[in-house]
């Protein structure tokens, strides 16, 4: 109900004219401003909050030039209205929950199966789906990896890593993230090759780790908002069995209800993120969502999920501020442009980086938009932008951060696998997530 005001009023505001006809035009008012009440011209003159409405304060003045104090009120009073009917107020339903309970309802298709209906009931314990010794072909997992159907299996089964697929694309500029789960479970050099040798450094992070296939999570492909409580409590439970969740997009407003799952358990001040991205996922816009992709960073800070102190950017290239632009500020999220790459290098930058997580909160969650690398290295993503990261840079870059510290989540965002008829998006995917498992598997085991 909110939405449909919120859009007809935004519809009223954009289909009256600039200038109203010559014949009704009355004299012209010094101010455009002046009958409105101090809210009123306080409201007139916020462009954060007029950029819901596709308005500035510029324009606000041009379209109230000439008109009356009343029709200057009316104006005015109708975004205010809309925008007040529109937050959140005390006894509001926090969300709309994803069916996952009742089979006849709406959404049947996203009810989880209940174990009753298992016709083979089993020991819990991840499931290894190979009819041979050393199969490279048959039913994809990433990795390689046995599958885990229950939580129980994940405990049984004592399980470190789990890949979790998230196939959600309805929040993107180019659509298709859904089969990113799909693609990635079938490139090469993560899957059937989770023993194999990193090159940089001899670890096998498939021999050293003790990795699953957790499948994929049901999402609604017609509400961002109506997955984000689903997909935040499956990635919460996974925590809670002290596994690290790999999170597999899906475009990158998954990243809003999987770091708040993850907030949702160590707490919003002991988690840190280190976003690799072209974009700094800020915007003030809605694109017709409550979450969208584009500013998944800055709901995940007004949502209390985690402090922006705690966010560090790198590879960011699109020129939109951060929350915060001045880095140097207490409270700020710090960013490292992909020109500082250019400037300083590779370990430079790690090592910047790392030392910039000593001083803060230790549990880390990485959080890597294909976007950040060049479009020569992934022309599948849903917001691709021209001098990104080469794959030499990104791989050190991810395998150092995840060696260095303690790593409770990873996510790998924004595949768009139609866009890229090469096959080289996946396989540049695939060896970033095999970067970060390396850099788990230096960090948990040493001496693997």
């Amino acid at each position: 109900m909110r939405k449909m005001l919120f859009l007809s009023t935004l519809a009223a505001v954009l289909a009256g004219p600039l200038f109203p006809p010559a014949h009704a035009q009355a004299p012209a008012q010094p101010d455009a401003l002046a009958g409105l009440t101090p809210a009123e011209r306080a409201f007139a003159t916020d462009p954060h909050k007029l950029a819901e409405f596709r308005l500035t304060p510029e324009k606000v003045r041009m379209v109230l030039t000439g008109r009356s104090t009343v029709e200057a009120k009316d104006y005015i009073d109708a975004m205010m209205n809309a925008v007040a009917k529109e937050a959140f107020q005390p006894g509001d339903q926090p969300d709309i929950p994803l069916n996952t309970t009742s089979a006849l309802a709406f959404n049947g298709e996203t009810v989880v199966r209940p174990a009753i209906l298992d016709d083979l009931h089993r020991d819990p314990g991840p499931i290894i789906l190979d009819r041979y010794i050393h199969q490279k072909t048959g039913i994809p997992t990433f990795a390689h990896a046995p599958f885990a159907l229950h939580p129980e299996d994940l405990e049984a089964g004592h399980v470190e890593v789990a890949f979790v697929g998230v196939p959600q694309d309805f929040s993107t500029g180019w659509r298709d993230a859904l089969h990113g789960p799909m693609m990635l479970r079938t490139a090469d050099y993560l899957t059937g090759s989770a023993s194999d040798p990193d090159p940089d450094t001899g670890i096998n992070p498939g021999a050293a780790l003790r990795l699953a296939d957790y499948g994929d999570l049901a999402v609604d492909y017609m509400s961002v908002e109506r997955s984000e409580a689903h997909i935040r409590d499956m990635i919460a439970q996974m925590v809670r069995l002290h596994v690290v969740p790999f999170v597999i997009g899906g475009d990158h407003s998954v990243m809003f209800p999987d770091v708040s799952g993850l907030s949702s358990v160590y707490g919003h001040d002991a988690i840190s993120i280190v976003q690799f991205d072209a974009h700094g996922e800020t915007d003030w816009e809605d694109d017709g969502h409550l979450r969208a992709d584009n500013q998944s960073v800055r709901r995940l800070v007004e949502n209390g999920s985690v402090l922006p102190q705690n966010i560090i950017q790198v590879g960011v290239r699109d020129g939109a501020p951060s929350i915060q632009p001045t880095t140097s500020r207490p409270g700020s999220v710090v960013t490292h442009p992909v020109t500082e790459l250019e400037q300083h290098g590779t370990m430079a930058l790690l090592q910047t980086v790392n030392d910039e997580l000593k001083t803060k909160a230790h549990k880390v969650i990485v959080s890597f938009d294909l976007s950040v690398l060049d479009p020569a290295y992934a022309t599948g993503t849903g917001r691709p932008l021209p001098g990104g990261m080469t794959m030499r840079e990104a791989i050190p870059l991810v395998r150092g951060i995840c060696a260095s510290n303690t790593v409770v989540g990873f996510e790998l965002l924004d595949p768009a696998p139609v866009l890229d008829t090469t096959y080289q998006t996946g396989q540049n995917a695939n060896a970033i997530m095999h970067a970060c498992l390396t850099g788990i598997a230096l960090n948990r085991h040493p001496h693997t």
